[in-house]
């Protein structure tokens, strides 16, 4: 928001007197620090010989912290940034500079985010209620290779606790600040030798925080209801069967932000050509904003999710994952919050997603080459339709859009033991989107239809100098879907429905894992740099077939990104746990195309230069096994902007 010398600047600060402490480490009284098992390449694999930037965070770190959302984990998770788009639930996710809004059905995300290995195609309801989470994974860097599309910055993976042949229950009530009531329930309860079933119940109500003044009204009032349920049959060791289905409903009462700048000389003040709108419109303090209509959000999503495993071999498994999913959000939404019709909407989304992933895993050759190959296909139906203000005149169009995806992939890649101490990683993907786009605005309307291909490698040497401290190097590439503008205009190319392409970019990474003192002092780095090629941004241009200036997406830029993540986790005494973990990202870009409101110094989106976490845990052990734990986390991140780029858009 504003021009190229002021930016809508957030630093981030949050502090949460829980225990975060062991976040990535775990630890049991009077041991050194346990083993942390990931699935980031697939396969289960100690996180300290894993040669990916992984944060892996517990469902029971999580329970004792209180983080109950992705927004909340994010707030302590070096170089990633996770921000609202269009309501309660619905974010845009960033690691390492590299993300992207969403607010629309025409775009699409750079972070991947998977439920129990079923991708999430939408912006909407990203914000995942955490409950009765087995682990939480953020992979930083592109997963194109395993993952695919749209993860050229990085992957969120939530797991779900699996059913177990043991009871189990267990009920948590959480009363804060601002109206914060919270109640969580979990069952376990097995049928037989061979089936198992889960239940979980979440519900989440919380007041408002800043005032709109035109009413007296606090937006950011939300209610959630979660429910989860799951079915497990493992009819032999052989043979694993596991459905889960899931609803979710949130309600809101519009999301809380301020208004930080308001430039009239730019682009939606000079077409609204009101001098009223001037900087006496600015956000009196950070608790208060002006106002105008009144905001309101209706969320609702169901999935299904069966996971079939089975194995051929004892070297050998193949597994199935089938998922669909099915949302509807209504939202009424004033983003500038003052009395001008500056950018409103009132619409309806609706969304449904079928994809089906076929894998085979196994090791070969005495257990020297460790491997997974595997089919993935996914279609996705998408649809937009209501009340969108023009800030071009004023005048409210009626929207409505639809889209058609279809993505097609085949992938592999493997882990070559040359030694005990010397490995080589080689994987390769090819992947195909197919869309199809139809986008009506009053009495003008446009259609297009492309496919776009793509071939992501990933190449990695690793090297276990010891048992206790390992090094790699990587380059994987990664690949961010095209799509197209979503705004009608006739005598424009294409009636306006113009294609952009997509972004594709090679990271290099530089890794070290240690620990030290019989493993009670960890020790990890890493360093990546990126080249990123036709980055896509909401850019404005001059267009030659109507003469004036207007705001599309379009690929305009080249650039070069460059950063540091590091942990540090140390058993100070048996029961005394001390974490330091922090990241640097360098976001520069080195060439721009014609288009308007973005130069070489427009800062990168959600992308803080520093950030850092330092959590402490103090354990105390108690007559009959129990324990009273005393846990700080504070975590911080520097300054960055909420736009892409300078142009003033009057929202966050």
């Amino acid at each position: 928001m504003g021009k190229a010398h002021s930016y809508p600047l957030v630093s981030r600060v949050s502090f949460v007197a829980l225990a975060v402490a062991a976040m990535q480490s775990g630890a049991a009284l009077g041991q050194g620090l346990e083993e942390v098992v990931v699935t980031a390449r697939k396969m289960a694999e100690d996180l300290q010989r894993t040669p990916v930037s992984v944060v892996a965070v517990s469902g029971d770190d999580l329970r004792v912290s209180g983080i109950d959302n992705l927004d909340t984990l994010g707030s302590f998770v070096p170089n990633l940034t996770i921000g609202q788009t269009m309501g309660y639930g619905s974010a845009s996710f960033t690691i390492r500079g590299i993300g992207g809004g969403q607010g629309s059905i025409s775009q699409d995300g750079s972070v991947g985010i998977y439920v129990d290995d079923v991708y999430y195609p939408r912006a909407q309801g990203a914000l995942l209620e955490l409950l009765d989470v087995e682990q939480v994974e953020i992979l930083r860097g592109p997963q194109g290779t395993l993952f695919g599309r749209n993860t050229s910055g990085g992957a969120v993976r939530y797991v779900s606790a699996k059913p177990a042949p043991e009871f189990e229950g267990r009920i948590k009530g959480t009363v804060g600040n601002l109206g914060t009531r919270r109640i969580e329930a979990v069952a376990n309860m097995p049928l037989s030798d061979t089936v198992s079933t889960r239940f979980g119940y979440g519900a989440t109500t919380r007041d408002g925080v800043m005032r709109r003044l035109n009413d007296g009204d606090k937006m950011g009032a939300e209610d959630v209801d979660f429910v989860r349920g799951q079915i497990r049959w493992q009819p032999s060791d052989r043979l694993d069967i596991n459905l889960a289905l899931d609803s979710i409903t949130t309600e809101d009462n519009g999301f809380a932000r301020d208004i930080v700048l308001i430039d009239p000389t730019d682009l939606l003040p000079t077409r609204l050509g009101d001098p009223g709108f001037n900087e006496s419109l600015v956000t009196p303090d950070k608790w208060s904003v002006i106002g105008g209509d009144p905001d309101y959000g209706r969320f609702e999503s169901e999935g299904a999710t069966l996971n079939i495993g089975y194995d051929l071999t004892a070297q050998l498994e193949l597994r199935s994952i089938t998922g669909y999913r099915d949302n509807e959000m209504t939202r009424k939404q004033d983003f500038d919050h003052t009395p001008y019709d500056i950018y409103q909407v009132d619409i309806n989304h609706d969304f449904s997603n079928f994809s089906q992933e076929f894998q085979l895993s196994g090791s070969s050759f005495d257990a020297r080459l460790s491997w997974v190959a595997g089919v993935y296909y996914m279609h996705e139906k998408a649809r937009e339709k209501g009340i969108r203000n023009n800030p071009a005149d004023g005048v409210n169009f009626p929207l409505d859009m639809k889209l058609e995806t279809k993505s097609y992939a085949v992938f592999g890649q493997g882990t070559w033991r040359w030694t005990d101490a010397l490995s080589t990683t080689l994987g390769l993907r090819w992947s195909m989107d197919d869309k199809e786009g139809y986008m009506s605005r009053g009495r003008n309307s446009a259609e297009n239809d492309d496919s776009w291909k793509s071939v992501t490698p990933r190449l990695g040497l690793e090297y276990q100098i010891n048992d206790d401290i390992m090094v790699y190097t990587s380059a994987a590439k990664g690949f961010k879907s095209g799509g197209f503008n979503d705004t009608p205009r006739p005598g424009a190319a294409n009636d306006g429905a113009v294609a952009y392409d997509p972004e594709e970019l090679w990271t290099y990474e530089l890794g070290f894992r240690s620990e030290f003192a019989d493993s009670r002092i960890r020790l990890n780095a890493t360093y990546f740099y990126t080249s990123f090629d036709d980055i896509q941004v909401p850019a404005t241009f001059v267009d030659p077939n109507l003469n004036t200036r207007i705001q599309v997406w379009q690929n305009v830029a080249e650039a070069t990104i460059q950063g540091i993540e590091f942990e540090a986790v140390a058993m100070i005494t048996d029961r005394w746990l001390v974490q330091l973990s922090g990241g640097w990202t360098d976001a520069e870009y080195d060439k721009i195309g014609a288009a308007e409101g973005i130069t070489k110094k427009t800062p990168f989106q959600r992308t803080p230069e520093y950030s850092y976490t330092v959590a402490t845990t103090y354990t105390q052990p108690l007559a009959g096994g129990a324990q009273v734990q005393l846990n700080l986390n504070y975590g911080w991140k520097d300054e960055q902007t909420n736009n892409n780029t300078d142009t003033n858009n009057v929202w966050l």
